[in-house]
C-alpha cells in the first residue's frame, strides 16, 4: 500500500514539473514569417528555459550554404548577457512577462538595436518573435519570425 502512495506522489510531482513552454527545438516557418531580405534557407533554434533564465543556440543556413551559429545564455533579470555569433549584436537583456511571453533588448556597443517580444502559443506548438529595430545601415526594420515546435 505504501508503494502506491509513493507512486501517486511521484506521478503528481512529475506532472507538475512540466517543461517550460519555450524549451524545445523550433524550426523557422518562412511562409508564416515576415522577415527582411535576404531570407535564410533554414533556421533552427534550440532553447532550454526555466523560470530563472534561457539558453539559446541557433543555427542559420544562408542561401550560399554558409552556417551561422548563435549562442546566448541569459537570466531573466534585465541585465545584459553576451550574444555570440552575430556581427550586429553584442548583448541581450531578457525579462519574463509570464510563462508564455519574454521581452528582450539587444544592443551593439551599448546602443539598443532591437527590441523583441517572444510568445509561445497556449498549445505550445508555435513560437512567434516580433522584432523592431535598425539594420546594419541604420534603417528601421520590423519583422515577425514564426517557429514551429519540432
Amino acid at each position: 500500500m505504501k508503494w502506491r502512495a509513493v507512486l501517486c506522489s511521484f506521478i503528481l510531482l512529475t506532472g507538475l514539473a512540466r517543461a517550460d513552454p519555450f524549451t524545445g527545438t523550433w524550426l523557422l516557418n518562412l511562409s508564416k514569417s515576415k522577415l527582411p531580405l535576404p531570407l535564410p534557407v533554414r533556421q533552427t533554434s534550440y532553447i532550454e528555459a526555466d523560470s530563472r533564465g534561457i539558453r539559446i543556440r541557433e543555427v542559420i543556413v544562408e542561401e550560399n550554404g554558409e552556417k551561422i551559429n548563435i549562442t546566448v545564455d541569459a537570466k531573466f533579470d534585465g541585465n545584459d548577457y553576451a550574444v555570440v555569433g552575430l556581427p550586429f549584436v553584442d548583448t541581450v537583456a531578457y525579462q519574463r512577462v509570464d510563462s508564455h511571453i519574454l521581452k528582450g533588448i539587444a544592443k551593439k556597443a551599448g546602443k539598443v538595436v532591437t527590441r523583441e517580444t517572444a510568445t509561445v502559443s497556449e498549445d505550445g506548438k508555435v513560437l512567434t518573435g516580433n522584432y523592431s529595430g535598425t539594420d546594419l545601415n541604420g534603417k528601421q526594420v520590423n519583422a515577425v519570425a514564426v517557429f514551429d515546435k519540432q
